[in-house]
């Protein structure tokens, strides 16, 4: 049996569609105990360290962005470099809090008063 060059196409692309539409959304894949075990307090708390850490720069342009927003380019580009400098120091410190206590579930990771989100660029996303 021998297919035509569009059907011998469409069968891979077809497949492929089948299997991505058979992968769970992030939001249906969180059962009732997501993020309520340890190992998975500890590996979150291990990502959003690592995350925290490698992407706390991102706080720059996203304080000057708003700042731009709120304001007139210039005076938006002053304030939202120093905001984005003092956000991405804080990130950067409670980063390497929760990298280095993984293993410890100490604040339960509630760093509302120190930061807003979990991970860098969340708030932007939702």
């Amino acid at each position: 049996m021998t297919f035509s060059k569009g059907a011998r196409l469409a069968i891979p692309v077809l497949a492929v569609l089948v299997l991505l539409a058979a992968v769970p959304q992030a939001t249906q894949a969180r059962g009732p105990l997501y993020r309520t075990t340890y190992p998975s307090k500890v590996t979150h708390k291990l990502w959003s360290g690592v995350s925290n850490i490698l992407f706390c720069w991102v706080e720059i342009p996203i304080e000057i962005n708003r700042e731009i927003q709120n304001t007139d380019p210039f005076s938006g580009s002053l304030v939202g470099l120093g905001r984005g400098i003092w956000f991405t120091g804080r990130r950067l410190g409670v980063g390497v809090v929760d990298a280095v206590t993984c293993p410890f579930d100490v604040w339960s990771n509630n760093y509302g008063t120190v930061q807003r989100t979990d991970f860098p660029f969340i708030d932007e996303v939702e």
